[in-house]
Parts: structure tokens; sequence; C-alpha cells
């Protein structure tokens, strides 16, 4: 296993990465997938009793990635946010700091569902239904598009394994033939297991490092 692993995608060289992002070197760009900022502020007013500090850790870790990187651009596919943050939730005081911290960074994201609970709030970051990037379309739900290779998210792909009895199950990238599915970024989000598949190949994400489940 290891933290990053080179891959071709559409015929592109892009790399994996144990914290659940993929970067694209042609355009230096760094792609994650549902964030779902503000989840565990909305569950804590909801009365459950889960940690704090969630959109504040996976921010730190946006600012890995980019300096690991070297990254000009980062693209979210969709569900940057859980809901419509409401006054005096923290995310509402991190994140414009942390764009301020990352100015040269051009930040950017396809609509998710999630997303259109928080229409006209200014994040001032750049909004798309969509996205073509080389041989990419980028979107949010992860559905076929003519002549292009999708990466999406929104199913939070996850996978289980069971060898002699013992169980795994982790978060995967989904890569398939037309359409390839990233991990859910955001630390607080569940998973969604899917079923091995011909032509598809699953890399999963354990404690940080990456492991190819065989075919």
């Amino acid at each position: 296993m290891s933290r990053t692993l080179d891959w071709i995608l559409a015929g592109a060289e892009v790399m994996l990465h144990g914290d659940k992002a993929l970067f694209y070197p042609a355009e230096a760009t760094l792609l994650v997938a549902d964030t779902h900022f503000g989840k565990a502020a909305l569950m804590r007013r909801r009365g459950l009793a889960v940690p704090s500090g969630q959109s504040r850790d996976d921010l730190q870790r946006l600012s890995r990635l980019v300096a690991e990187f070297g990254a000009q651009r980062l693209i979210v596919l969709g569900d940057v946010l859980h809901h419509r943050p409401i006054a005096g939730e923290p995310f509402l005081q991190q994140f414009p700091a942390w764009l301020a911290e990352h100015s040269g960074l051009s930040v950017e994201a396809v609509i998710g569902n999630h997303d259109r609970h928080a229409a006209g709030l200014d994040m001032g970051i750049q909004w798309h239904t969509h996205l073509d990037l080389g041989p990419f379309r980028l979107c949010h739900e992860p559905e076929p598009v003519p002549g292009k290779h999708v990466l999406a998210g929104h199913v939070h792909p996850a996978m289980q394994l069971t060898v002699a009895g013992d169980r795994l199950r982790a978060p995967i990238f989904w890569l398939r033939e037309q359409v390839s599915v990233l991990p859910s970024f955001g630390a607080f989000t569940g998973g969604w297991n899917v079923a091995s598949e011909p032509g598809a190949q699953a890399v999963m994400v354990v404690e940080g490092q990456l492991f190819v489940v065989p075919g």
C-alpha cells in the first residue's frame, strides 16, 4: 500500500491520494467530492453528541493537499455543503479565512443536491452545473456522457472485503470505463457499498493508504 498512486483514466495521467483526492497534473488541478461542510454542526443542533471541528479539520486537509501537489485549481465535485449554514456556525468564519490564505488558488465546484439548499449564499467560489477538463466531464451525479469520461461523487462509494473471516469496510475510488466516482472527502460522511462489476476497478482507502482491490 502507498499514500499516492499513479493511474491512467481516459488516456490521461492522474494521481490518486490516500486523503481521498485526485490530482490531474496536466491542469495542476486537485479534485475532491462531497466535502459536506457543516454536517456535524447540523447534527449537534438536532441533539446528537457528535465531535466538533469537522469542517476546520477538513479545510486543513485540503491545505495540505494543495501544498503537496502545488495545485493551482481546486474543484469540488458537488455537495460542498451539507445544509445552509445559520448565523454563528464556525464554518461561516472558517471558510472565508481559508480562501484568504489561498488567494492564488482557483476554487470551484459543481452543484450537488445538498448545495441547492444554499442557493444564493455567497461563498466566494465559482459554481458550475458541470465542467469539462481535458478528457473529463466533472459532475456530481455519476451518469455517463458521450465522448467524455465522467468524474463524479454523490454515492460515497465503499467496499467490504472478507478474508479468512475478517471483514474490512472502507471508502474506494470506483474506477469504471465511462464513469469514475471519488470517495467522499468529508471526514463525517458515510458510505454506500458497491459491488464488483466487470471492467471496474476499485482502489480502497485504508487509514490514508491506497490498496488496489484484486479484480
